[in-house]
């Protein structure tokens, strides 16, 4: 009995989601707050982008991890045109990181299932490389809307 009680527990804590702001929202709170800003590009039908958001980003956010980042979640197939442009290559699901420096906003990605210390690194990586007098990639998180 013990077994099963635990089991439906864990189901129910696994399935808890985080509420998220829409892409929208989360690239005007980046802007406001001064934010990195985490998307995650997936889909319904992806398992890998379930486990994903169930086994990194989910408890990355709930214990704080990601409080000084705005994070949001992008359907491929509800948005598609907006994760075209988001994304690199068409594998899912994908991490991007979109951070401000002195000369703009820089993008950082990794695509396939990772590690909450893989995503603190992409994390680190973005601080690093959008610090003050940094070379990266400009780009640009305002995406056309369609």
């Amino acid at each position: 009995m013990f077994q099963i009680t635990s089991l439906l527990l864990l189901s129910v804590l696994t399935s808890a989601q985080v509420d998220r702001p829409s892409y929208e929202t989360a690239y005007q709170k980046a802007q406001e707050e001064n934010k990195p800003l985490l998307i995650v590009v997936g889909a319904d039908w992806c398992a890998a982008c379930k486990t994903l958001k169930a086994q990194t980003i989910d408890p990355m956010q709930s214990s704080g991890k990601l409080q000084d980042v705005i994070v949001t979640i992008v359907d491929k197939d509800s948005r598609p045109e907006l994760a075209q442009q988001l994304m690199q290559g068409s594998s899912l699901p994908q991490l991007v990181v979109f951070a401000k420096s002195d000369s703009g906003w820089k993008k950082f990605s990794l695509s396939g299932i990772q590690s909450e210390r893989r995503v603190q690194e992409l994390l680190e990586r973005a601080s690093t490389e959008t610090a003050p007098r940094t070379a990266a990639t400009e780009a640009s998180p305002k995406l056309s809307q369609r």
